[in-house]
């Protein structure tokens, strides 16, 4: 098998180590999950469902957020604000309730999973919540959240053609579903099942090519983008988020990220962002200096390696703010990370 590390999932089958890898851990799921084609698809449920109930003022979401997602929801409603934290400072104290207040929706970012928020579930006196776990999928935060609402893109922890989860932590309810024909989600189902199904095949057995499963990634990810709806997913993806989301990926994270940080040479140029006590979505590196961000980008890639910038179109109040996550799940396995090392330590020892 090809040897790469990061970038998009490929399709998986029962007898595949990884898939064995990944089994190893299954856990009880929030009860009354509703599952959709896209992460953007279950807010957009839940957003819907509140404003059903409610009237609502403002809409506030971090200031760095993916780009696609501000973009929908800009799309969709004419009430979006920001608000200012550091994604990258999951110890510091964050008091929603100075803005935000009753009458309001607030998105809680659970950044990379190392982000918790403290605030009183019973206030009467508060924003409706909404809490976003794509990056801490099944994280503790996660799995005991105190929010009015919470969702997940979960197409970044697991081989799936789409896939996004919202549920209601504190109530007997259900989000629901838009009933309306969408042939654009159901076309980016599709292609990102087949983008899904070559990389494999690339990998596995060498046929195809690189930029045959990457073109249909791009285009099922721009299919998303045009979808506009909140409707249940068909059989076949239905059937794939039931099979894998109940499967912990962060167990066998934690395993590689602590080998990592055992044998990773510190450098000059980046910061590990880490919390004790939390397992995060990957090895997250932050540089201060965009230069040398382009650079260890371009030594990555060339060395297979394929760190996700996130996000790109976002800024901060602060130095050091260039960021990159390298996946480290259940797609590795010991050599991997070996591999991982060396390569990384290689730029650290030329570059400081």
């Amino acid at each position: 098998m090809k040897r790469e590390i990061g970038s998009s999932f490929y399709s998986l089958e029962p007898d595949d180590n990884e898939y064995g890898v990944l089994t190893q851990s299954e856990i009880s799921l929030p009860e009354r999950l509703r599952l959709y084609y896209s992460g953007r698809s279950a807010f957009f449920s839940l957003l819907e469902d509140i404003h059903r109930d409610h009237a609502i003022n403002k809409i506030w979401l971090p200031a760095y957020y993916c780009h696609n997602v501000l973009n929908f929801l800009k799309r969709n409603y004419n009430s979006i604000h920001y608000y200012y934290i550091n994604p990258f400072e999951p110890n510091r104290a964050f008091n929603f309730q100075r803005f935000a207040k009753k009458g309001d929706i607030i998105v809680l970012n659970n950044f990379w999973g190392l982000f918790n928020y403290d605030y009183d579930e019973k206030s009467q006196d508060r924003p409706i919540i909404i809490e976003d776990h794509s990056h801490g999928w099944l994280s503790k935060q996660c799995l005991n959240s105190k929010a009015d609402y919470c969702m997940a893109s979960v197409r970044k922890s697991y081989p799936v053609a789409g896939g996004g989860v919202a549920w209601i932590p504190n109530r007997l309810k259900s989000p629901t579903y838009e009933n309306t024909v969408d042939e654009t989600i159901e076309d980016a189902y599709i292609t990102l099942q087949q983008s899904i199904n070559k990389k494999r095949q690339f990998l596995k057995s060498g046929d195809g090519t690189k930029e045959g499963y990457l073109n249909l990634l791009y285009a099922g990810e721009s299919l998303i983008t045009a979808s506009n709806s909140y409707i249940e997913p068909n059989e076949p993806l239905r059937q794939a988020l039931t099979d894998y989301i109940k499967y912990d990926p962060n167990v066998i994270k934690s395993k590689h990220l602590d080998l990592i940080f055992k044998y990773l040479a510190p450098s000059k140029h980046f910061k590990i962002i880490r919390r004790k006590g939390y397992t995060p979505f990957g090895l997250l590196l932050l540089f201060k200096e965009k230069a040398v961000f382009d650079e260890f980008k371009a030594y990555c890639i060339a060395n297979y390696i394929y760190p996700a910038n996130l996000w790109p179109s976002n800024d901060l109040r602060s130095k050091w703010k260039y960021f990159f996550n390298i996946h480290t799940d259940f797609r590795y396995d010991g050599e991997d990370m070996k591999y991982l090392i060396q390569v990384l330590n290689s730029w650290i020892y030329r570059n400081g």
